[in-house]
């Protein structure tokens, strides 16, 4: 897990063994991970006990994270293709490798183009492009770049989220 200090910006690792020794507080019943590599969800499952839940915090890592023993993901991905991650984490909760291989193999381009810029940008213009929402963001948000459309338009197709 990182965190963050917002005024200096500098993100500090939280290491799994303290993690571990937070999860015995009787108010700390979760964490989200957002660290790409598998193994720490295993460190973590390791130092926190199975009774703690631990969440992906990354979408294109989460397939992998839930193998590892997390329980899901707060997705981004999820907010554009709801359903499609639903089962790809359900298929991944109850271990059908081969069936979640094949939903986030769909979705891996979506996963990567929907941080092209900073969240919420991309997500907004997907949904908007989808008629799923007006299409207005305000301030500090800005409109996803010209320059990034045509490569998220094409993930959302091929994820299914657009008809061709």
């Amino acid at each position: 897990m990182i965190l963050y200090n917002v005024p200096s910006r500098t993100a500090v690792d939280m290491k799994p063994a303290t993690v571990g020794r937070l999860s015995q507080l009787a108010g700390i019943v979760a964490v989200k991970e957002a660290v790409t590599e598998p193994e720490r969800v295993r460190d973590l499952r390791e130092a926190c006990g199975a009774d703690f839940v631990i969440l992906s915090g990354d979408d294109a890592t989460a397939r992998h994270s839930i193998f590892s023993g997390a329980r899901g993901v707060i997705s981004v991905t999820a907010n554009v293709v709801p359903r499609a991650m639903s089962a790809m984490v359900a298929a991944a909760l109850k271990g059908d490798r081969a069936q979640a291989e094949r939903i986030d193999a769909a979705l891996a381009t979506l996963h990567s183009h929907l941080f092209l810029e900073t969240n919420p940008i991309p997500v907004k213009w997907a949904l908007a492009r989808m008629g799923l929402t007006a299409g207005g963001i305000r301030l500090p948000l800005t409109p996803l770049s010209a320059t990034h459309q045509p490569a998220l338009l094409a993930a959302l197709h091929a994820a299914g989220a657009l008809p061709e």
